[in-house]
Formats: C-alpha cells, sequence, structure tokens
C-alpha cells in the first residue's frame, strides 16, 4: 500500500469522525452501529479514538487508529510493521512504524503462507516463493540473520526456512542431491551426501581427502571423502607468517614458504625417507638448507659448532633426516605434488589447485595441468613444456616436458624435480618460469678471451650445449668471487627473450 492510499484512509476515517462530531445526519444505508460509534469505525467495527498522548512510546503518532512508533529503519519496527514517512493525525510528520496491510490475525508477512509478494513483508526480504512468505537463499549463511536455515525444494527453488539446523544430510546414503543439504555445500557424490566441489585437500582437512568422484546425475566432480585428517599445525596448516611457530614444531613439522606474507606457505613434517611416509598429495623431497653441520661430516660443507642452529653428526647420514650434498646439507621434507610429480591418481596432485594426473608423452603418469596448444605459456615450466593431448582416458590437452621426463642423469639442463635427481650437481630452478634443471659441478668451463656480460658470465667456454640445443653460460666472469663454488662452471642455459620480454633462463627454445 501506498503512503498516499494510507493517508487517503486516515482522512477518510476523519471525515466520518467530523460528520459525527458535528451532529450532522448520516446518508440512507448506514448501520445503526455506525451511528452509535463514538470512536472511529474500522472495518465495520467500532473502535476507541487513538490518543497520541496515551501510547506506550514517546513521540508516537496515531496512524491508522493505532499508536505508531517513531523508527528510524525497519528494524526498529516489529514483525508485522514498517518503517515509513507519514503524517499523523494530531499532524506529526516523520519516521514512523505502521501495521502492514496484511498483518492481522497474527500474521507478520514472515515464513507466513501467501498466494503472492504483496502478503509478505517485502521490506524486509520476504518473498511469496513455494506459497509460504520467505527469503531467497543460495546457502545456509544467507538465512542465519532470520535464525533459519537454506533449502531447496523439488523444483531446484531454495528458500529461508525457519531453525537454523538443516535436517538434510551431510553424510550418509544417498541416491540423489535432493536428500542432501545442497546450500550448504553437500551434494549425492558416488552414493554418499558430501562436501561438493573442492578444489585441494586443504579445502577437506577437517574431513579427509579431495578425491574425484561422481554426481547423481552422472557429472565427474571432486568432493570430500573420509579418511585421515591432520591436526591443525600439522600438513597443509598455512603459516602466512613465515615462521615454523604456526607449525607444530613439537611433533616435527616446519613451515615451507617464501618467508612472511606468502599466503602460499604451508606447514610440513620432516624426516621421510620416501613417499610412502608422506600423506597423499605429498612427496617426500630431498632439498638443500642452510643449518651447518656442528662438525666436519661432510666434505665440502664447512662445520660451523658455535652456531645454535648446525646439526649435529648423529642426525646425518643414510636413512637419517640430514645427508651430506656438494655445497651445503641436505634435508628430506614432505613436499606438496607439483607439476612433474609421479602420480596415480588425481588425488596424488591435488595438494595444489588445478592438477590432475595424466600420461606424459612417454606415458609415464605425472601431476600436470589442462592447457590450450594455440595459447603461449600455457603450461608451468615455460619454454620446458608442450601442451598436447597425450593421456587418451583423459582426453584433452595436458602438458607435459619436452625432454620426454622430468628428471634424467643429472646433467648439465636436464630436468629435475630435487637435488636427488643432481648426483653431484644441484636442482635449480627459474624464478620466472619456475622450470627445474640440474647444475653439473663436474663440469667446468672457462671464460678466458671471451665477452663477458655484466663481467660475470660468457657463452659457451667449454660448456655443453643443453638438451634443447641452446649454448649455456659459463659462470667465470672478473665479477664472480674467487671462493664461489660456481666459480667456472656452467650455469643453467642460456638467457633468452622470451614472450617479448625480459631476458630469462631456459633450457629450451620457443
Amino acid at each position: 500500500m501506498t503512503h498516499i492510499s494510507l493517508i487517503a484512509q486516515v482522512l477518510r476515517r476523519l471525515t466520518i469522525v467530523s460528520v459525527l462530531a458535528l451532529g450532522l445526519s448520516l446518508p440512507f444505508g448506514c448501520s445503526t452501529e455506525e451511528a452509535t460509534c463514538d470512536g472511529v469505525l474500522i472495518d465495520g467495527v467500532c473502535e476507541p479514538k487513538c490518543d497520541p498522548g496515551a501510547c506506550a512510546v514517546i513521540g508516537s503518532t496515531c496512524f491508522q487508529n493505532n499508536c505508531a512508533a517513531p523508527c528510524q529503519g525497519h528494524e526498529f519496527c516489529p514483525a508485522g510493521q514498517n518503517c515509513a514517512g507519514l503524517i499523523g493525525t494530531d499532524g506529526q510528520q516523520g519516521n514512523f512504524c505502521y501495521t502492514l496491510p496484511f498483518a492481522k490475525n497474527g500474521l507478520t508477512g514472515q515464513f507466513d503462507p501467501c498466494t503472492g509478494n504483496e502478503t509478505c513483508d517485502v521490506e524486509r526480504g520476504f518473498q511469496c516463493i513455494s506459497g509460504n512468505c520467505a527469503p531467497p537463499c543460495s546457502k545456509h549463511s544467507d538465512c542465519t540473520k532470520y535464525e533459519a536455515h537454506c533449502e531447496t525444494d523439488e523444483g531446484g527453488v531454495s528458500r529461508c526456512v525457519k531453525g537454523l539446523e538443516p535436517p538434510l544430510l551431510r553424510e550418509g546414503a544417498c541416491t540423489a542431491s535432493l536428500a542432501c543439504d545442497q546450500p550448504g555445500g553437500y551434494k549425492c557424490v558416488d552414493g554418499e551426501c558430501r562436501l561438493h566441489g573442492c578444489r585441494t585437500h586443504e579445502d577437506c582437512a577437517a574431513v579427509g581427502l579431495c578425491k574425484p568422484g561422481m554426481l547423481d546425475t552422472g557429472e565427474k566432480t571432486t568432493a570430500c571423502f573420509k579418511d585421515t585428517v591432520h591436526p591443525k599445525g600439522q600438513y597443509g596448516t598455512r603459516c602466512t607468517e613465515g615462521t615454523s611457530g604456526e607449525c607444530d614444531e613439537a611433533k616435527g613439522f616446519v613451515c615451507i614458504g617464501a618467508g612472511p606474507g606468502d599466503v602460499d606457505a604451508y606447514c610440513t613434517g620432516t624426516g621421510c625417507s620416501a613417499d610412502s611416509n608422506c600423506p597423499t598429495g605429498f612427496f617426500c623431497s630431498t632439498v638443500r638448507t642452510g643449518r651447518p653441520p656442528c662438525e666436519a661430516t661432510c666434505t665440502g660443507v664447512d662445520p660451523k659448532p658455535t652456531d645454535a642452529n648446525c646439526v649435529k653428526p648423529a642426525d646425518i647420514g643414510a636413512g637419517k633426516e640430514y645427508s651430506c650434498g656438494p655445497i651445503s646439507l641436505l634435508r628430506n621434507l614432505c613436499l606438496k605434488r607439483e607439476y612433474c610429480n609421479d602420480c596415480e591418481t588425481d588425488a596424488d596432485c591435488l595438494g595444489i589447485a588445478g592438477q590432475i594426473c595424466a600420461k606424459d608423452t612417454k606415458g609415464n603418469k605425472k601431476c600436470t595441468v589442462i592447457c590450450d596448444p594455440e595459447v603461449s605459456g600455457a603450461c608451468p615450466w615455460g619454454t620446458a613444456s608442450s601442451c598436447a593431448v597425450t593421456d587418451t582416458d583423459v582426453g584433452v590437452p595436458t602438458c607435459s616436458h619436452r625432454f620426454g621426463a622430468c628428471e634424467a642423469a643429472g646433467k648439465s639442463c636436464e630436468p629435475c624435480i630435487d637435488d636427488a635427481d643432481c648426483p653431484g650437481g644441484l636442482c635449480l630452478g627459474s624464478d620466472f618460469t619456475q622450470e627445474r634443471y640440474c647444475l653439473d659441478l663436474s663440469v667446468s668451463c672457462d671464460c678466458t678471451g671471451l665477452p663477458l656480460t655484466q663481467g660475470t658470465y660468457c657463452i659457451g667456454g667449454g660448456c655443453p650445449k643443453t638438451p634443447g640445443g641452446l649454448n649455456m653460460r659459463c659462470f667465470g666472469g672478473n665479477q664472480v668471487p674467487a671462493t664461489s663454488l660456481l666459480l667456472n662452471k656452467c650455469y643453467g642455459a642460456q638467457i633468452q627473450q622470451q614472450f617479448g620480454g625480459s631476458p630469462q633462463t631456459a633450457c629450451w627454445p620457443k
């Protein structure tokens, strides 16, 4: 009802009262009740005339022959009333609570039966949905302020229903998603109601693992399946402060990341000796560590007995958490499986969003991503990868390493996952593309008589060519410290222009 029509009703009622007050005769057809009413007739019923001074709330006026309390918004009015600009019978103007046209016999337009929106409290978000006044919704949080939950009917229409706890399944057998708490994110996957649409195992940390499954409609999806649950501070817990203080250090968990502010940093376990020691989505990786040995345990690695963080000899060796590397100690950690890691199923690769498990050009199953062959740079590791259909079971283009494998014998610029793939050398990574490749410390070079770039390297100098046919760099310029372990070594691949931008490190041409 518009404000104008409300005021018109008031004027009509005031006219009747004025006629009675003047003692004028009523027109033919008036009832005896009208003739004898000394108050106000409302829908044929004689009611006492509203008196603003008798209203319970100070500052009230009379409207529709009821006390109308002042308000600043709908939330200041009880259910069944809205806040609007009105002119009271005493001439007051302002925002007052007025009774909705349909609000009688206990109705409020909220969670009541309805025939259309005109019988619902539209101003507070209620609509006539499936024969009931209710707010529309897509998830439970849409309904919390109404002390309700979200339900979806057989027609696929969702509305808020009174009660905070949904009666629908969040676990248990099902034949259709209609039985599951869909607004809560649950659907019928592989015959059970499961949290649907996860992207990584971290999304399912409170339940188990994120795995591929089949919806009741026959569509492929991912969902949370019950499995081992890892407590907070352990595998996968975010540690964005960049310190292991956010991880369960007492049980050997540390923070892996680029430092404070890294949103991808996570807690993981130490001391693994094989992939089987790590949970699904992780593998056992051998990485360099900045911690020095306390004693002269490893050839070529200087001990620092005064360093409070040094590693004792008892913790260094085969089958232990630390081992000797060519330039530093190595440490075994469980890391998330990334591009090029071995896998058996998609679940092995869901430590990182968007990854799947697919066969590469040699038929080996690797963690990879779906790509577009027409888009340049669609794959991880830049020019080292190609995009094509290599797994007919997957049936779509995926990324594979151009070498035909993601690890080899450890020769210069051969691909690697970690330092274990580069015996006698290092596994390095490109800052730009994240391509990983070996630096073979057994191969030396000499820049004597060759032009230097920035006084640090020359092209060639006796270095072999990369597997992609590029000339490698010799790290042997006059600006290289004489104590550097990389002096006169073939450092990665030739710098080349990529994507029309600044020069980048790469082992493979465009």
